[in-house]
């Protein structure tokens, strides 16, 4: 009975991991050299479909014939980096209205100053604490947290889900799927510890 030889190949990142007995390589690098050509073929595919979007890392498998053993990748071929995902881009947002007259719009742009938030985290939880104890809101949407640091004229993240799941990991807000909303930790940093001290 025949053992069987398996040659797994990652089209990602054009590594070939063959096991097979050493006596059967020869065999199978013959076997191997025979369907490269439809390799390259499955490549070119595969690279098409990751363009539309979503990195896979799934290779193909094909089974050749006998024995079993150690891994080998060809040789002179350096493998290809894999793509960055999508998930690297930056998000966008858009303005939306905050419902704010002048004269809460002044209130919010002196509270923020007041607070002198430092760093991506306190500038997100201070727009957040003032919108949701100022206004009728319990949550505050990714739109609504960019528009009010657009509007106390505060550089908003590159990635503010990444800033808000900071927050929420650090319980200082909860998410309420996509929206968020204060926690009484966000509340209490907010109100107590900021501005921060400087030291001496």
């Amino acid at each position: 009975m025949s053992d069987i030889v398996k040659i797994n190949i990652d089209l990602n990142s054009g590594a070939v991991n063959i096991e097979a007995a050493s006596e059967s390589l020869n065999m199978i690098f013959d076997r191997l050299e025979s369907f490269l050509p439809s390799l390259i073929d499955a490549k070119s595919q595969f690279s098409n479909g990751e363009d539309e979007g979503e990195e896979t890392g799934e290779g193909g498998e094909e089974n050749v014939g006998d024995g079993a053993a150690e891994a080998a990748e060809p040789k002179g071929k350096t493998p290809a980096k894999p793509k960055r995902t999508s998930s690297a881009k930056p998000e966008t947002y858009k303005t939306v209205e905050l419902g704010l007259n002048a004269d809460e719009r002044q209130a919010f742009k002196d509270f923020y100053a007041e607070k002198s938030p430092s760093g991506q985290s306190d500038h997100v939880l201070t727009v957040i604490y003032w919108l949701i104890k100022n206004t009728n809101r319990e949550s505050l949407s990714k739109d609504e947290v960019f528009t009010a640091l657009r509007t106390v004229n505060e550089k908003a993240p590159k990635r503010l889900t990444s800033v808000l799941s900071n927050l929420a990991i650090s319980s200082y807000i909860i998410k309420n799927g996509p929206n968020s909303s204060l926690h009484h930790i966000g509340e209490d940093y907010v109100e107590r510890d900021l501005p921060k001290k400087k030291e001496k």
